[in-house]
């Protein structure tokens, strides 16, 4: 099974590389890897904090993926959303974690978004995943108090749930030249527009301009801005 983990999606909470709402959506997928399933990590961030945020990947992750770009620090979650599902479409994923965060945070609904765009299945405030023999995963979430175990059949988005600081496994010695290095992904044309953009990663044609009318006198003019 290939495992995608979108990483740095919510509103940071510190300096450091990963914060603990990507710790605790790398715990999830850790789990998974222990089982043998590839990981990929998938992210947007600037060119000053790729080697930063490689490093503190390279241990847990089979694969790292950086899309090119500042844009995704101030983009909604719409944005957010189109940019990611692009991505994990043209990387390829069985299953799609993302980071949960506060109702309130502004890019709350981005992982919701993802799913929507990959026509996918989505289940919030996931607290533990495990991949079942047919093919599918089973996962614990807890809601109005009450803690559920489901199984769902994929392709899925999971939100993983907030909670204590999770604990990243220890890795092994790694071999001498074994860290992952990151790659590249361009995603946007940095000189579109939000809107045009948008457009072009749903694949849909930019729709077109209002049209135009000659007028000849000021009359024609009224007439014309005023006509419903």
């Amino acid at each position: 099974m290939n495992v995608l983990v979108c990483l740095r999606t919510t509103a940071r909470t510190s300096p450091a590389p990963l914060d603990a709402a990507d710790a605790h959506t790398l715990a999830r997928a850790a789990a998974l890897r222990a089982g043998g399933h590839t990981i990929t990590a998938v992210y947007g961030s600037s060119l000053a904090e790729a080697d930063a945020i490689a490093a503190a990947l390279a241990p847990h992750v089979d694969r790292s993926v950086r899309i090119a770009g500042d844009e995704l620090a101030t983009a909604d979650f719409h944005t957010v959303g189109l940019v990611l599902a692009t991505a994990i479409r043209r990387i390829g994923a069985d299953l799609v974690l993302a980071p949960a965060q506060g109702e309130d945070e502004p890019l709350s609904a981005a992982p919701a978004a993802i799913a929507r765009l990959l026509g996918a299945r989505y289940l919030p405030l996931v607290e533990e995943v495990t991949a079942l023999d047919d093919g599918g995963v089973e996962v614990w979430l807890r809601t109005a108090g009450v803690k559920r175990r489901l199984r769902v059949a994929l392709p899925a988005v999971l939100a993983t749930a907030a909670g204590a600081p999770a604990q990243l496994p220890q890795p092994g010695a790694a071999p001498a030249g074994s860290a992952v290095a990151a790659e590249t992904m361009m995603i946007t044309d940095p000189d579109a527009t939000v809107v045009r953009r948008r457009l072009e990663l749903l694949g849909r044609p930019e729709p077109a301009s209002r049209g135009s009318q000659t007028v000849n006198s000021a009359a024609e003019m009224v007439a014309a801005l005023t006509r419903r």
